[in-house]
């Protein structure tokens, strides 16, 4: 049976290590082995147990009834069936979880208070991988301030304080994943005068969790200068996203010049890429605007660690 650390288990299910031991910790969920100097040492089964629990929140388990929706018995034996799924209510509690993260973090948000914002932002993230905590969490957290700014005499200023916050600790994690990070090599970047940068960058820190490195260009890329970048240093694929600009026949003629010219796949994502019409890109593929869907296709296309 072959072992691994938890590196590879993280890579393997996209469930940052802090993570995986917050779960071994607080739920008992993963039983690893261990070296004569006690390091931790997975299978292929704590991969197929990690997934079962990833999928279940997925499907909007919090992460105690997922866990509770896995016989204990067979997590000790690492053989995992899981239990009736959850009723309405169970999936109306779990709505209410995510809303009550979004309550305590507009509270905080509203009293600008930095030390609130740390704590819950830290409890969400140490319990759920960043997928979950993006698609539940996040994004519409960041789609309600968008929201309701005009409506409150500090709107703006909130809106920017979390954003300033958000981007400072995905800076962080990036930075700390880098180092981790060995599989295929990914450019990303925002389509010219897109400056809404937050979502292709939780978008980045995901597929580094899977073992992507990423090469991020920013906000409002012109894209002829992609073509030096990709002349210069060895990427595997292009990802672009827009959400607030238009794409007119002029993006449209650019992207598929871009397509036309690179060796390597071009996608596009972001709120624009649902309403492309997909008959006027060549060797452009749309990611589409929903993250679980997006991940998918990536990999599907470009694996993080492809078989030689």
């Amino acid at each position: 049976m072959d072992k691994f650390p938890i590196r590879v288990l993280s890579e393997m299910t996209g469930v940052a290590p802090t993570t995986l031991r917050a779960w071994e910790r607080r739920y008992g969920l993963i039983k690893p082995f261990r070296t004569p100097k006690g390091h931790r040492l997975y299978t292929n089964d704590h991969v197929q147990l990690v997934k079962r629990v990833v999928d279940l929140l997925s499907e909007n388990y919090t992460i105690s009834k997922a866990i509770n929706a896995i016989h204990m018995d067979e997590i000790r034996q690492l053989n995992q069936e899981i239990k009736t799924p959850q009723t309405s209510t169970d999936n109306k509690e779990s709505d209410n979880h995510w809303e009550t993260f979004i309550d305590r973090f507009l509270q905080a948000i509203e009293l600008f208070d930095d030390r609130k914002l740390e704590a819950v932002y830290n409890e969400a993230i140490s319990l759920y991988p960043i997928d979950i905590v993006t698609i539940n969490l996040l994004r519409p957290l960041l789609n309600r301030l968008g929201l309701r700014w005009e409506e409150r005499q500090a709107g703006i200023a909130e809106e920017h304080f979390f954003s300033a916050f958000l981007r400072n600790k995905i800076g962080a994690r990036m930075h700390h994943a880098s180092s981790r990070s060995h599989g295929s090599r990914l450019l990303l970047a925002c389509l010219p005068g897109e400056f809404h940068e937050l979502g292709i960058l939780l978008f980045a820190l995901s597929t580094m969790s899977r073992g992507y490195q990423v090469l991020f260009l920013g906000s409002d890329l012109p894209l002829t200068q992609i073509k030096p970048v990709t002349s210069t240093t060895k990427v595997d694929a292009i990802i672009l996203s827009g959400s607030a600009v238009s794409l007119n026949p002029q993006l449209i003629s650019e992207l598929n010049q871009l397509g036309l010219e690179q060796s390597v796949p071009v996608f596009l994502g972001g709120l624009i890429s649902d309403s492309v019409n997909t008959e006027e890109l060549n060797n452009v593929t749309v990611l589409g605007n929903k993250y679980s869907e997006a991940l998918g296709t990536l990999e599907n296309k470009i694996p993080a660690y492809q078989a030689f």
